[in-house]
C-alpha cells in the first residue's frame, strides 16, 4: 500500500491495515478468549465475524465483534454458555442458548435442523435466551449450502418505532433468505429498519448527519441528527408495511420463549442478557421437485439478463480484508496479538 494525502481542508482518512482471513480469524479468536469467552464461544464468534467480512458485510463483521467482547466482560453474554438442544417434534428443533450467543446456539443445533428438514421436508429451529444474532445471512447461507431453502430471522432490544408509536417498541428484527445451487447460494439479508442501528451509531461517533426517514428524535420528531436518533427511535423501511414485517419477525423469533423486544435488556449496557430469540426455517426442495434449484436459478438469471434484477446476487468472496488500525488495536488491546505488519498507511481516497 502507499500513502495518499488528504485534500486541503479535509481530515486525513483513517489508517488501515490488510489482513488475510486466517490472520483475522486468529485475532478474533484470541480477542474473545481474552475477554473471557470459552474456546467454543471464541471459535463460533470468530467464524461468524470472518464470514461477514468474506461477504463484504464489514459493519457486522470484525467491527461488530467489540460489542460481543464488551458483552462478555460485562456479563451480558455467558462466557461459558452450553446451549441445550431438544426436539419436541420431528420437525421442530428448540435451543436454549443459556444466555450465550446465537452463533454458538446455531452451531450446536445445525446438524439436527438439517437432518430434520431432510427427514420431514421442512423443519423449524427456535432459539431462546440469546445475545443479538449478528449476521442473519450467515445462518441462511449455511443451510443453503446443505441444499436447503432457508428463511432466518431474529429480534433485538427495542430500537424502532412503528406506525402509531413515537418511541421504540420493537427491534430492527433482521430477516434473511437463501436459495441453494451448486454454484453457491443466492442470499439476501436485511434489517426491517430503514438502516442498521450500527450505521447510526457510526454516524454519531463521526459527527455525521443521517438521511431523512431513518429515525425519530426523543420527542418523536423526524431527525437527521445521529446523536438525537440514538436517543430516539429508528424507523422501519416501507412505513406501515415494514413495521408489520418487523413485528411478524419478532413474533416468530420469540416463539420458544425469547424476550419480546420491549422486555429485552439493552445489548450495549448493563450486566443482564437480552435473552432474545431467533428462528430458522429450512425447506428441502427435493420434497417438492428435484429440479427446483435449477429452475429457480434459470429464472433469476433471466431476471438479471433481461430486466437488470440481480436477486440475492453472488458477490466475489474476499481473501483478505482492509480494516481500520484503530479497530485492530482495539481487538488486540483485549489481550489478543495483532498480526505484525508494516507501519500503517492511509487508504487511497477512492477506496
Amino acid at each position: 500500500m502507499t500513502s495518499s494525502s488528504a485534500s486541503s481542508g479535509h481530515a486525513a482518512p483513517a489508517p488501515t491495515r490488510r489482513l488475510t482471513l486466517a490472520e483475522l480469524t486468529d485475532l478474533c479468536r484470541e480477542a474473545v478468549r481474552a475477554a473471557g469467552g470459552s474456546a467454543e464461544v471464541a471459535e463460533s464468534l470468530a467464524a461468524a465475524a470472518v464470514s461477514a467480512e468474506r461477504r463484504g458485510k464489514s459493519a457486522i463483521g470484525a467491527a461488530h465483534l467489540p460489542d460481543y467482547l464488551d458483552g462478555l466482560r460485562s456479563g451480558r453474554i455467558a462466557p461459558d454458555a452450553r446451549p441445550r438442544v431438544t426436539a419436541p417434534r420431528r420437525a421442530v428443533i428448540a435451543v436454549d442458548a443459556d444466555c450465550g450467543t446465537a452463533q454458538l446456539a446455531f452451531d450446536t443445533a445445525e446438524d439436527a435442523l438439517v437432518a430434520a428438514a431432510r427427514d420431514c421436508g421442512v423443519a423449524v429451529l427456535s432459539v431462546r435466551d440469546a445475545f443479538t444474532a449478528g449476521e442473519l445471512g450467515d445462518y441462511a447461507t449455511r443451510l443453503a449450502e446443505h441444499g436447503l431453502v432457508a428463511v432466518t430471522g431474529a429480534n433485538s432490544p427495542a430500537l424502532m418505532a412503528v406506525h402509531g408509536a413515537s418511541q421504540e417498541v420493537t427491534g430492527t428484527n433482521p430477516i434473511a433468505f437463501a436459495l441453494p445451487h451448486p454454484e453457491g447460494p443466492r442470499m439476501f439479508d436485511q434489517a426491517t429498519s430503514e438502516t442498521a442501528w450500527v450505521k447510526i451509531r457510526d454516524a454519531a461517533e463521526d459527527g455525521s448527519s443521517i438521511p431523512e426517514g431513518w429515525a425519530l428524535d426523543p420527542e418523536g420528531e423526524p431527525t437527521t441528527d445521529a446523536r438525537a436518533a440514538l436517543a430516539g427511535a429508528l424507523l422501519p423501511f416501507g412505513g406501515v408495511k415494514g413495521g408489520n414485517i418487523a413485528l411478524m419477525v419478532e413474533m416468530l423469533a420469540a416463539m420458544s420463549g425469547g424476550s419480546f423486544s420491549l422486555d429485552a435488556a439493552p445489548f450495549d449496557s448493563g450486566d443482564a442478557s437480552p435473552s432474545l430469540g431467533m428462528f430458522a426455517i429450512a425447506i428441502d426442495p427435493s420434497a417438492f421437485a428435484d429440479d427446483y434449484p435449477q429452475r429457480a436459478e434459470e429464472h433469476l438469471r433471466r431476471l438479471r439478463e433481461e430486466h437488470g434484477v440481480d436477486f440475492g446476487r453472488r458477490k466475489a468472496e474476499v481473501t483478505e480484508v482492509e480494516l481500520p488500525v484503530a479497530l485492530l488495536d482495539d481487538l488486540a488491546g483485549t489481550g489478543a496479538t495483532a498480526p505484525a505488519a508494516p507501519s500503517p498507511v492511509a487508504p487511497s481516497e477512492g477506496r
